[in-house]
Order: C-alpha cells, then sequence, then structure tokens
C-alpha cells in the first residue's frame, strides 16, 4: 500500500466532496483568486501569528500595522485579480477600511485578558497513525494555559466559522492529536461588529481516539480508491471552489478553457500540491 500524509483540509474535502478532493488533490488546481472571505481569514492569521510571535511584552500596535500592510500588499492581487468585478472592488475597500480598526480594538481588548503562554505559532506537526497514513496540521498556535495543560489556539473570523461545524470539529481534533492538546480555543474575530470573543472545544480523549480512527479509515479509503471511482461522480448543485469546473463538465464545454481561465495547477510551479 502507497503512504500518504493526511491534513484537515484534506480530509474535509474528501468527506463532503469527492468531486472537490479529485481537482484539488489529483488534478493539483487552485483558483487564481481568493474570495473576500478567505482572504480576509489569511490576512487575520497572518497578523495575529505575528503578534503571538513575540513575547507579550514586545505585542503592540506597530508590530500589527507593519504585518498588516505586508500581509494587505501581498493578498490584494490575488483577490482582485486581472479584472475584478465591481462587487469584489467593493468588498476589497470594506477590508481595507474596516479591518485596521478591527485589530485595533482586538489588540487594546484582547491582550491585557491573554493569561496563556504561547508555546509556538505556525505550529506544523505530524504524527503516525499507521505505517502508511500520517497526519499533519499547522495549528495558528499551541498554547500552554497551566503547567500541564495545552490548548490549541485558533484564529477566525466570523463568516469562516460556524459552531458545530464538521469541518471545524474536524480540523480541531486533528490539531489536538498532532499536538497533544486537549481542546481549541477559537479567537474569534467579528467583521461586521468589531468585536472579537473565544470559544472553547474541549476534546476527550475517547473522542480523540473516535477521530484517529475515522481519519485511519478515511485514508486507507482514499489509498485503496482508484482515481477513475472518484469521478466522475452524480452532478449536485455546488458552490465550492470547483463549481465552475463541475459546471462545465455537465453542460460538455471544455475544461482546459476553464481551468486556463479560472485556476493554476501548482505542480507546474512547484512540482507538488
Amino acid at each position: 500500500m502507497d503512504k500518504i500524509v493526511l491534513s484537515p483540509t484534506m480530509l474535509n474535502r474528501w468527506v463532503r466532496c469527492r468531486r472537490s478532493y479529485h481537482w484539488r488533490y489529483n488534478r493539483h488546481l487552485v483558483r487564481l483568486t481568493k474570495t473576500a472571505p478567505l482572504s480576509l481569514g489569511i490576512i487575520v492569521s497572518e497578523v495575529l501569528a505575528a503578534y503571538y510571535g513575540v513575547d507579550s511584552e514586545n505585542r503592540s500596535q506597530e508590530l500589527i500595522d507593519t504585518q498588516l500592510e505586508a500581509s494587505t500588499k501581498k493578498a490584494k492581487p490575488i483577490a482582485l485579480g486581472e479584472n475584478p468585478k465591481p462587487k469584489m472592488v467593493k468588498e476589497w475597500h470594506k477590508i481595507e477600511t474596516v479591518l485596521p480598526r478591527l485589530l485595533s480594538t482586538y489588540h487594546q481588548r484582547a491582550q491585557p485578558k491573554d493569561t496563556f503562554e504561547v508555546v509556538q505559532v505556525e505550529a506544523r506537526r505530524q504524527v503516525e497513525l499507521t505505517p502508511n497514513i500520517h497526519l499533519l496540521a499547522i495549528p495558528d498556535a499551541v498554547v500552554q494555559v497551566d503547567e500541564d495543560t495545552l490548548m490549541v489556539f485558533e484564529h477566525k473570523v466570523r463568516s469562516r466559522y460556524h459552531s458545530g461545524d464538521f469541518g471545524i470539529d474536524l480540523q480541531s481534533a486533528a490539531s489536538c492529536i498532532v499536538s497533544d492538546s486537549i481542546g481549541t480555543i477559537y479567537n474569534i474575530l467579528e467583521y461586521s461588529k468589531m468585536k472579537y470573543y473565544r470559544e472553547l472545544i474541549m476534546r476527550s480523549n475517547y473522542e480523540l481516539d473516535y477521530f484517529k480512527d475515522m481519519f485511519i479509515h478515511i485514508g486507507e479509503d482514499i489509498l485503496t480508491t482508484p482515481p477513475d471511482r472518484l469521478y466522475p461522480m452524480p452532478m449536485k448543485r455546488c458552490y465550492c471552489d470547483y463549481w465552475e469546473l463541475c459546471n462545465a463538465e455537465v453542460q460538455g464545454v471544455d475544461l482546459d478553457d476553464v481551468v486556463s481561465e479560472l485556476y493554476r495547477n501548482t505542480h507546474d510551479k512547484k512540482g507538488g500540491g
């Protein structure tokens, strides 16, 4: 049997839609542009990674402003593309206008209340579930809440956080497994209301064992399912990253034209997806 390294995103795509898994991990396609909510989430994560990557006494508004400028400059052309639609421009303008104020509010209110110690930010960690199946996760941060207790600390914007969502549970469990943590603190920034709050998901040993078994089962399923059994599948209306491809195939449109217009192949640039 081949070997595979699973990530929370891979697992979630396989469970939710094998077509989506096929486009991303068999065809290695990613969109040329990112949606405004996704761009917003990426910027927030990068800024707070820089913020929590230094000792508490060095966390400053200047640090936020510097990283925000760099992240925004990098994200803007990817979010808007070469020919942005008016709606995209309007959404991006709102991000540029509101996000600095939101992060400034966060610095003023969150920093005095943080009682944990940050052990590692963007903690890329991998564990072996079986000799053939490994699990990789990159928590935004791992924090120590007391002498013997580690927690995962994840930054989310409200539009991309839905309590009880399977993808959130899956990400939380995977991050806890790779970091020996007992739960996840979700650090949620609400864009529309200019506020933040935190939600805690605790994980029992029973739950984590359950998820480990699930991940192993999914990994074995991926390894033993030939690509021609993944795809094509019965078409359902879809709004994921690849809905144009699914619609084009159903309508008999040349997929190469859609790919060249909307996607890039990660193998073309880096030799890996």
